[in-house]
């Protein structure tokens, strides 16, 4: 996302970097009073998180606690909204870990969060004023075992699944959770084999065919999984995800589209639904979704600051251009594409000094 051969072409089409474990793990809560912390420590930095069940659907009606805690700052605490949404804000700099106790039906969850310093835009004789920023932290929810109890029992979700599919659920998302892949999707499609009517499971499968890169089999599974839950919000992105890679870029919007009105605060949903935009060649509409997906400043959504990176260039917005492009580098220093996109910044600076 070259001189003219070093800039980054953002708009060909290339393989989308997807690490839907991430996708689909994840999501926070809200404070009391809108699900906000009553105090910061000090900075003018937001943690924002997102709590789902392990449905796909938002964590509602059930007591859960979010605490943030850290070495440098005396811990902080927030409950969910009815939205499942958290927020700690007036964080300064730091490292911090975001801890979600839901009660003893679930697992509890940890997650870190490394807010950086702003960015020091100095070496190319611009200066910024702070810049506040809203970081992204996403917790799906998982059942605890617990022994002689079943787990169809704590989770309602499975509660009408037949037991020996249930397992075969269960073996599967330990094997996903291990990264054997192959296993999980033969576990997870004999689940579904005994019992069609398994929208987790379907979704899961689609997960591990994306992973394996069998894209028309995700289609097909997560399809047949928004069938059977249509406000499943994790297979309904998951399915624009998978058409994106098809290249069924009209499809892909639809089911995008639909997952923001889903749910218009995951920032993975803005991100697809921009890159899907890009290769529409909306490039206005394109941009308006990334800067809702890097606003957040989360690593998994490097992508999101590749190609708003490469339509800030275009536009000749230099300097938001290379920032974006630091961002990418950042979160990604290990990218195939990483050295030729520190020449694209390097000569992006050198315009940026002769318009000054």
């Amino acid at each position: 996302m070259p001189g003219s051969k070093t800039l980054p072409v953002i708009l060909k089409q290339r393989s989308l970097l997807i690490f839907l474990g991430i996708l689909l793990l994840p999501l926070g809560v809200n404070a009391q009073g809108g699900g906000r912390s009553s105090t910061g420590t000090g900075g003018i930095h937001t943690i924002q998180g997102y709590i789902f069940f392990p449905s796909g659907r938002k964590a509602e009606g059930t007591t859960i606690i979010v605490k943030l805690q850290s070495l440098q700052y005396p811990e902080l605490q927030a409950i969910p909204d009815s939205g499942g949404t958290f927020t700690f804000s007036n964080l300064a700099p730091g490292s911090y870990t975001v801890i979600v106790n839901a009660g003893d039906e679930y697992e509890q969850t940890s997650e870190g969060v490394y807010i950086d310093s702003d960015l020091n835009l100095s070496r190319m004789g611009v200066r910024l004023p702070p810049n506040p920023r809203r970081f992204s932290v996403m917790v799906h929810l998982q059942p605890k075992m617990k022994p002689g109890v079943k787990p169809g029992v704590v989770n309602a979700a499975l509660a009408a699944v037949p037991e020996k599919a249930r397992k075969l659920y269960e073996k599967g998302i330990a094997e996903a959770r291990n990264d054997d892949t192959a296993s999980a999707a033969a576990s997870l499609k004999e689940a579904v084999t005994l019992y069609p009517d398994f929208p987790l499971a379907l979704n899961e499968l689609g997960v591990q065919y994306l992973k394996l890169r069998q894209i028309d089999k995700a289609i097909e599974v997560l399809k047949e999984a928004c069938k059977l839950d249509a406000n499943a919000f994790a297979s309904r992105l998951n399915l624009g995800i998978a058409l994106l890679e098809a290249k069924h870029e009209k499809e892909a919007e639809e089911q995008l589209r639909e997952s923001v009105k889903q749910n218009n605060n995951v920032p993975s949903a803005h991100m697809y639904l921009g890159i899907v935009l890009l290769r529409l060649n909306r490039v206005d509409e394109a941009q308006k979704e990334l800067e809702i997906a890097t606003a957040v400043n989360a690593s998994h959504l490097g992508m999101a600051n590749y190609y708003l990176g490469g339509i800030y260039w275009k536009k000749q917005d230099y300097v938001r251009a290379v920032e974006q492009l630091e961002k990418y580098l950042q979160f990604t220093p290990s990218a195939p594409d990483a050295e030729r996109v520190r020449a694209t910044i390097k000569e992006l600076r050198t315009r940026t000094n002769h318009s000054n």
